[in-house]
């Protein structure tokens, strides 16, 4: 017979899409280096080696990254070996900077080299290394998100996304530790039939939403000379994004919170200005040759883009200088279609299990005119449960609890299996808001 645990399953509740324990707060950082050739051997890989090949790496300050060997873009070239000194363009360091000054300097964040070229085992080895800790991982690559079968063909194919969710999928029903992934992957080629195109069109770039509720993809980055820099050094022109900043809003959101939240979310220290990170990847200069700016976009592009599920940095007109997330939206159109709803749900689920372990081969007294569960023991397990609802509740990370189930009526002598469910009611979030005004000739009642 399996051994005994406690396990846990989502249900979805088919409603229109229209603080608390730490745990949260604990993020993965995983850099794909498959698109790198000898990446251990040579440049600045070849400097971290006896550091960080297969390893996880846990940081909790800016500082054990750089005392890891991990630093900032210089841009320097090995005279003899022609490779670079900095370890991936610098593009380590950039995300773990920017998720540590976003995060208030601090915070836990396990960080992983890894070849994903065949899977994306790597996200469960690197959850499993932390012990089940992790909340929510970003994953950079230069393996390309879009495709074209042809020429003819209308839009773009997207990838990745479902072998990723897959793995985070495999993470909540084998290992009880769900999590949000945030995607930053290659957009500024697209293989297109056998060979690869510089030039992306925006009129072609597909729907994200694949029914992968634990991924969501993130689009462009910072207007910097540097940024751009690193792009234009990596033969794969890969975007550098926005992925250590997304983290790191993360760590600061409640659970049931938006990382789009205007109020509480301005990225105005960590984004000067806003490009897409692709057009045309074309390297000329030692930089892209168009990298399209976020204002070169038109609202109908803009709308199009947040409409296919994708996360990207946007600004509004008024608040002119400041940039802000546009959602926090996952490739999925149902109950968990952004990553707050993920979060609460995927909070509850840990919490409860957590509650519920100690009582895994205990003894439940049951009815003995019936055999079935006694009042006292229904009424145990319903407050175990609603105790960790309503904390939730209080910490505003959803708005009620919608229902526990503790039946009388299974017979746990026959079955040995206790079942239980609950329900939340999440976090609302006013991702647009509409007012209508006129002019009046009096005063209205």
């Amino acid at each position: 017979m399996a051994l005994g645990n406690v396990f846990m399953r989502d249900t979805d509740g088919h409603f229109p899409v229209m603080q608390s324990n730490t745990i949260e707060t604990v993020c993965g950082l995983i850099f794909d280096i498959s698109g790198q050739t000898n990446f251990w051997t040579t440049g600045g890989g070849a400097t971290i080696a006896d550091t960080w090949k297969d390893k996880v790496i846990e940081l909790n300050s800016l500082n054990d990254a750089i005392e890891a060997g991990l630093t900032e873009y210089t841009g320097k070239v090995d005279s003899e070996t022609s490779q670079s000194k900095d370890v991936l363009a610098g593009i380590p360091y950039y995300h773990i900077r920017q998720f540590f000054g976003m995060a208030g300097g601090s915070g836990r964040l396990f960080v992983m080299f890894a070849d994903c070229s065949k899977d994306w085992n790597a996200i469960i080895e690197m959850q499993r290394a932390a012990g089940g800790a992790i909340f929510q991982i970003g994953v950079w690559t230069e393996q390309q998100l879009w495709s074209k079968p042809d020429e003819s063909a209308a839009t773009y194919s997207v990838g990745l996304i479902a072998d990723i969710n897959r793995a985070a999928t495999e993470l909540a029903d084998e290992y009880f530790s769900p999590v949000s992934i945030l995607l930053s992957a290659n957009t500024s080629k697209v293989k297109v039939g056998s060979t690869t195109n510089n030039q992306i069109a925006i009129s072609q770039i597909p729907s994200c939403v694949v029914d992968a509720r634990y991924v969501t993809v993130l689009l462009s980055q910072s207007m910097d000379v540097n940024v751009r820099k690193m792009q234009a050094s990596l033969a794969s022109t890969t975007p550098v994004g926005l992925v250590g900043l997304a983290l790191g809003t993360l760590v600061r959101a409640n659970v049931g919170t938006s990382i789009g939240w205007v109020r509480e979310f301005d990225l105005v220290n960590y984004l000067p200005a806003i490009e897409m990170g692709f057009g045309d990847s074309t390297v000329s200069d030692g930089l892209l040759t168009n990298s399209l700016s976020y204002s070169a976009l038109t609202k109908a592009q803009l709308n199009a883009l947040a409409d296919a599920g994708y996360v990207f940095a946007r600004t509004f007109e008024g608040l002119e200088g400041h940039a802000y997330f546009s959602n926090d939206h996952t490739c999925s159109d149902g109950d968990f279609s952004t990553i707050s709803r993920n979060r609460a749900i995927n909070k509850s689920r840990r919490l409860i299990r957590i509650a519920l372990l100690p009582y895994v081969n205990s003894p439940i007294k049951v009815d003995p005119s019936s055999g079935s569960l006694s009042a006292a023991q229904v009424t145990v397990f319903e407050n175990l449960i609603r105790d960790v609802l309503t904390a939730m509740e209080t910490a505003e990370e959803i708005s009620a609890t919608a229902f526990v189930t503790v039946s009388a009526d299974q017979n746990i002598l026959v079955t040995k299996k206790l079942v239980l469910s609950y329900g939340i009611v999440p976090m609302g979030c006013a991702e647009s808001i509409e007012v209508t005004e006129g002019l009046y000739v009096s005063q209205q009642a």
